[in-house]
């Protein structure tokens, strides 16, 4: 699908063609849709590979200021999926984003939450100005998934205590993965900002300049976060495991302090049960004995147990 938006003051109006457009945002397209606009704007082919490669890490093209051609942004972004355990996990997607001579072409194969929202603001007409806007939202956006992570984090450390299955461990596996693809992503993406602040074609001015270190900051914080939810993670890993052993062995504890008690009814019922003279088998009393001590014994039995902190 491709969309056309011209940016004005107040707002940004969505046009039918890119006569008048700023902004040309093309969501998950064809080749044959990628090669038309290649055709028409006088794109590299490597710009059109780019775009279809999954696998496309942070990187920019056409930096010479001798070379004509358009400048050419990639970026990972995160999505949010599920596991196949059911919970929740992040990966990174590429966004490319091309810097014509007067207007900006973003292309993403999954929707981006931030250009929703982007498309709400008044923007500068600037490509540049535009483009480091979409960096800053892109990699706030990890900022923001960071958070939803840490939130979780907090969730898991809270049902540590009756930990006894390997839910929390599943849960785990899922965020550190996240936190894979999010450490892999933003390494690139410093790597990116720091090549566009040397950049001699673009992003020279100082207005430029204070947004660039805008988007250098919000790299540095996400870092920042993945790393230190990382080590925690790694320590709630080894941790999970422990509680888990720990809380089985208290079950199994306690299950065979069970055990212990029931065993006396049974010792006693079945020497009773034999078919053999038994003291007292006559009287009428003895069964009302037999079930007063039996009670007794194994009161006191699940009394011991207690002093030695099997329950």
């Amino acid at each position: 699908m491709i969309t056309f938006y011209q940016f004005q003051k107040q707002r940004n109006v969505q046009v039918a063609t890119d006569d008048r457009a700023n902004w040309i945002r093309v969501q998950s397209p064809s080749s044959q849709e990628l090669q038309t606009l290649a055709t028409k704007y006088g794109l590299p082919q490597t710009y059109v590979d780019a775009a279809l490669d999954q696998h496309e890490n942070a990187r920019v093209e056409g930096l010479n200021s001798a070379d004509k051609m358009p400048k050419l942004i990639v970026l990972r972004y995160p999505i949010e999926m599920t596991s196949e355990m059911g919970f929740r996990q992040f990966n990174t997607v590429p966004l490319t984003m091309i810097l014509l001579a007067d207007k900006v072409m973003t292309i993403t194969d999954y929707p981006l939450e931030a250009f929703n929202d982007l498309a709400q603001h008044a923007l500068s007409p600037k490509p540049e100005e535009f483009a480091l806007e979409v960096l800053w939202r892109v990699l706030h956006q990890f900022v923001v998934d960071m958070g939803k992570l840490n939130d979780e984090t907090k969730q898991v450390e809270g049902s540590l205590g009756k930990a006894t299955k390997n839910t929390q461990l599943y849960q785990l596996m899922a965020m550190q993965k996240s936190l894979v693809f999010f450490d892999a992503a933003l390494d690139h993406s410093g790597y990116l900002v720091k090549t566009i602040r040397e950049d001699e074609r673009y992003f020279n001015t100082g207005g430029y300049l204070r947004r660039l270190h805008d988007v250098e900051v919000e790299v540095i914080e996400a870092q920042t976060m993945v790393r230190v939810t990382n080590k925690l993670l790694d320590q709630y890993s080894t941790t999970v495991s422990s509680i888990v052993s720990n809380n089985l062995n208290l079950i199994m504890k306690v299950l065979t302090s069970l055990t212990i008690i029931l065993t006396i009814p049974t010792i006693v019922g079945g020497i009773y049960g034999m078919n053999v003279r038994l003291p007292f088998a006559k009287a009428y009393w003895i069964f009302w004995w037999l079930i007063g001590s039996t009670a007794v014994l194994c009161g006191l039995t699940a009394w011991w147990l207690w002093r030695k902190d099997y329950f």
